[in-house]
């Protein structure tokens, strides 16, 4: 019964006003505006294969205020996503990968999220699939910091990692 919905406030969320429902499954979104005014939604999502469950981020649009969504489409291997708009209008997601090798992996596009580069990798070095949730910020010298959590391969307790690093 859980709903993914655009919601709008006008007063500083005192008051809010129902937009659309998303065409996505309920939770783990994150969401950004694209410099050229267009609203992008990541979500997990997780499909069937002969192979078991996978996961995956699908993508959902709106050009118009969040009214309307675009029909979800794939954007990577790896969940769930965290979405930057770098100073130059490049979208970067960054998100975790489950599936070897194991670690943290990033997308970037240049044209308001029609289309994702290769990814890439931030790190391959888990020690198991116990790891996600990344979040990125860009720093005044343009640098990028990402950190995430890890749990580590003989302790039950998770640790924050981070890596400063600029895009391919």
């Amino acid at each position: 019964g859980k709903k993914s919905a655009a919601w709008s406030s006008s007063d500083d969320g005192l008051t809010w006003t129902h937009l659309a429902d998303l065409p996505v499954r309920a939770g783990e979104l994150h969401s950004v505006e694209a410099a050229d005014g267009s609203l992008l939604v990541h979500v997990r999502d997780k499909r069937e294969t002969p192979r078991g469950v996978v996961q995956d981020t699908l993508q959902t649009h709106s050009t118009d205020g969040g009214r309307t969504w675009s029909k979800p489409r794939w954007v990577a291997a790896g969940y769930p996503s965290h979405l930057l708009r770098l100073r130059d209008g490049t979208l970067l997601a960054t998100y975790g990968s489950r599936t070897p090798p194991l670690g943290i992996r990033a997308k970037a596009s240049r044209d308001h999220g029609t289309s994702w580069s290769e990814e890439f990798f931030l790190t391959t070095d888990a020690p198991n699939w116990d790891l996600g949730y990344p979040s990125t910020v860009e720093r005044p010298d343009g640098q990028l910091v990402t950190i995430w959590y890890e749990a580590p391969a003989d302790d039950r307790h998770a640790q924050l990692r981070q890596a400063r690093w600029e895009l391919p």
